[in-house]
């Protein structure tokens, strides 16, 4: 099959390209620049690395020797060389690093770097630490086979970062996640060079760091599930080796049930207060009007802000949370706070009277001014969501936007550094190319857009399928926040972007395993595959609909310890086959493929064979409610789909009235049923009327 990654003529002199690359490399994210010369660097077992750098630069060498044995794992060549010692810094080896300045991982700090592949030998040179750890990972994406062995293409490139804030949002609040399924997810981030983990450690579900001043916050805040305070360093310290900084989220005023189950006495109304869900449940049927309601009138938990009381527990707690989280920043959340417990209350209401403090939007900037100058004492720069954003916020507050772009444009006009996640947020379900399109990340952007941050929220999220939720999407949005934005061609990511999620399964990380293994708890233990053919093309309900289905499903639904086992929760959102059979599709459409119309004609033959397989094994599990309406839709659009290619076949002409009973009949394919939807009607559909249509750029997201 035709592949191509960019547009690309190798001549035999070197080639300067911007931001490209050519069939053979999938490089993600792509580099600033590279320069090809033609042929390649052939491994073998006496391959060997140097470093000249400063010896006690720790952090390099244990980089420099993972690279080197995930290597010598993925070549099975069997090194010579063992392991990589300040010893090792002959000008004679094959692969000879240099970094100029010994430095740990800070936001502004050079991450440039150069990688120059010879026939002969590989160089690669960069001003820092960190900028070495960055060219590692694309010196490890550039190895290729063939029957012959293992080499590497012969290449010049020069690279550097677009933003300086590359981050994933991770909830830890609403379910736990276990220290090792972050440290792998730390793992996947280096891979793809992003820099900034955010971790959502308190929330109205849970509290998850241990406190040793105030241990009744883990005590009673966590069910036992969080992280004790030499777990914090243990990752800390792992993120750190891998150019990475650990920025902790505190959520206050609002959703903070998590502190206000150790501490009622905190709070604007009285408790007690036990971590749960924000909203209580009625279990009736809901509207979207119904739930909007509910948000914007429920008196949820809340900080009293006009006790001076709640100001001396934060400075205490948040001196012990600075001295354990070492990065410069500390995030409070400032979200989604409606103020009614604070209206409810008449001493709040009398405190603002008496401050002159006209609505609870100037009562919760002077609790987010109050929160920061304590941050500062503590030397930390304060973050947080929108809703911090007033017009007298200190310039030196981070605002991080998510769902309002009026707050983007008036952060930059007012001089904050703003995080852009609006647009990347991961558990609505969007495919990466809407991810890749955010239209909030400008061409040229503003010095003070620090860059961007995928988020991944935890309602239904827990330790079994976060990394399938993650990822390879969050590959995107690193490669949006990386790269130049001349880089924006959505078909060109998705091939390097299943070519990278092969890199992250073999590394360790679990997405694929942990959705195998849904299945397999599916089936009963029985074959997978006829299940698997089916759910490899479907994807979930798009937007809030799961979360909202969530709200108004019955409270054992709700509850922390609910299983997220359900096919919604384990399929991908981005169906690998999907894209393989879109791109047969526009072969076959756009450039009449000599062999697309077999490739699609086995597919569809497989769909519409799967089906009397599925259907037995429906039959034997209780899961057949699950995919039962989906494995017959499948069937009827495979046998749709089969009928167009005989037709196209004898060339014979689809008459209106048949394209419009086909249509009919693939809209009806098109309903959700049990949270997801089937992936590949569109294309079925572009068979029908000959034109593959553009995928939409945005979905609704109600």
């Amino acid at each position: 099959m035709k592949k191509i990654i960019f547009t690309l003529f190798v001549l035999s002199s070197a080639v300067t390209l911007h931001a490209q690359t050519n069939p053979e490399i999938t490089l993600l994210p792509v580099p600033k620049s590279i320069s090809l010369q033609g042929g390649t660097f052939t491994l073998k077992s006496d391959f060997k690395v140097s470093v000249k750098a400063n010896q006690t630069d720790s952090i390099l060498y244990q980089a420099v020797n993972r690279a080197f044995q995930t290597l010598n794992r993925r070549t099975n060549l069997y090194f010579e060389q063992q392991r990589i010692t300040y010893k090792d810094s002959s000008d004679n080896s094959t692969f000879i690093i240099r970094v100029k300045q010994k430095a740990s991982v800070t936001l502004n700090q050079d991450e440039s770097y150069q990688l120059k592949i010879t026939g002969k030998d590989i160089s690669l040179n960069a001003v820092t630490t960190t900028g070495a750890l960055r060219g590692l990972e694309t010196f490890l994406q550039l190895l290729q086979s063939n029957a012959s062995g293992f080499s590497l293409p012969q290449l010049t490139i020069e690279d550097a970062p677009r933003f300086v804030w590359r981050g994933l949002m991770i909830d830890v609040a609403r379910h736990f996640i276990p220290l090792d399924v972050v440290k792998r997810n730390i793992d996947a981030m280096a891979a793809v060079k992003m820099n900034i983990l955010h971790l959502h450690l308190s929330d109205d579900e849970g509290f998850r760091v241990e406190s040793k001043i105030f241990p009744e916050l883990h005590k009673k805040g966590s069910y036992g599930e969080y992280y004790t305070q030499a777990q914090i360093r243990e990752l800390v310290a792992y993120a750190r080796q891998r150019g990475i900084i650990v920025v902790p989220e505190f959520d206050m005023p609002g959703h903070t049930t998590g502190f206000l189950a150790a501490y009622p006495q905190l709070a604007s109304a009285p408790g007690p207060y036990e971590p749960g869900p924000r909203f209580k449940r009625s279990g009736k049927k809901l509207g979207l009007m119904d739930i909007m309601t509910l948000i914007q009138t429920t008196p949820t938990p809340a900080f009293d802000p006009s006790k001076e009381s709640t100001y001396t527990f934060l400075d205490k707690f948040i001196g012990e949370m600075a001295n354990l989280f070492p990065a410069p920043y500390l995030h409070i959340g400032a979200d989604e706070n409606n103020g009614v417990s604070w209206k409810n209350n008449p001493e709040i209401v009398a405190f603002m009277k008496k401050n002159k403090l006209e609505d609870t939007h100037a009562l919760q900037a002077y609790f987010v001014k109050r929160v920061s100058q304590i941050l500062q004492k503590h030397h930390k720069q304060t973050a947080g969501w929108e809703e911090l954003l007033s017009k007298d916020l200190s310039k030196n507050v981070i605002v991080q936007v998510w769902s309002d772009s009026s707050y983007l444009r008036k952060a930059i006009k007012q001089g904050n550094p703003v995080i852009i996640s609006k647009g990347f947020y991961l558990d609505l379900f969007m495919p990466a190319s809407v991810h890749y399109n955010n239209g909030l990340i400008p061409s040229s952007a503003p010095s003070n857009i620090l860059g961007g941050e995928a988020a991944l929220w935890a309602e239904a999220v827990d330790k079994d399928n976060m990394e399938t939720r993650a990822w390879p999407r969050t590959a995107a949005i690193a490669e949006r926040l990386w790269s130049p934005s001349s880089v924006k061609d959505s078909e060109d990511l998705y091939l390097r972007l299943f070519s990278v999620s092969n890199q992250l399964d073999e590394i360790g990380l679990q997405h694929r395993s942990n959705y195998e293994r849904g299945l397999r708890r599916l089936t009963g233990g029985e074959d997978i595959i006829p299940l698997k053919t089916l759910t490899d093309v479907l994807t979930p309900i798009k937007g809030y609909k799961k979360l909202f289905a969530k709200m108004t499903a019955p409270l054992s639904h709700t509850y922390q310890t609910a299983p997220l086992t359900r096919v919604s929760d384990i399929v991908f959102v981005d169906s690998e086959i999907k894209r393989s059979f879109r791109r047969t599709i526009g072969n076959y459409l756009n450039h009449k493929e000599a062999n697309a119309l077999q490739i699609l004609q086995e597919q569809l033959a497989q769909w519409k064979e799967n089906y009397p397989h599925l259907e037995a094994l429906i039959n034997r599990h209780a899961m057949g409610n699950e995919v039962a309406v989906h494995a017959k839709n499948l069937y009827e659009a495979a046998q749709i789909g089969l009928e167009i290619l005989a037709k196209l076949k004898t060339n014979e002409t689809l008459s209106p009235e048949w394209i419009k009973q086909k249509q009919e009949a693939l809209n009806s394919l098109k309903k959700a049923d049990g949270e997801v939807e089937l992936a590949i009607i569109p294309e079925i559909e572009a068979l029908l009327n000959q034109k593959l249509a553009p995928e939409p750029l945005d979905y609704p997201l109600f």
